[in-house]
């Protein structure tokens, strides 16, 4: 998705514009210093940062997997050492 640079002093000036663009969900903004560098974060509307929590959350799980796999623990390990571990404490 291609986004859209905004000056930090074009951003102060028409903040407001820049909120109303972001909520009818149009290209994300990036506000950037006066030296071409990006320095803060991004406008987005509210659809388009519930899908980038949901995409997070996806990642974040797949990632969790792929680290569960790499130590070769899968589900039904997991929930036997589980077991066995609760069984054993004392009361």
């Amino acid at each position: 998705m291609q986004h859209r640079r905004v000056s930090v002093a074009r951003g102060k000036r028409d903040f407001t514009r820049l909120l109303r663009a972001a909520r009818r969900g149009r290209r994300p903004i990036v506000i950037i210093d006066e030296r071409k560098k990006e320095m803060a974060g991004v406008l987005l509307s509210p659809a388009e940062f519930e899908r980038y929590l949901r995409l997070r959350s996806l990642y974040d799980a797949i990632r969790i997997s792929q680290n569960l796999q790499a130590i070769d623990l899968n589900a039904l390990t997991l929930s036997r050492q589980s077991r066995s571990e609760l069984e054993t404490r004392p009361r």
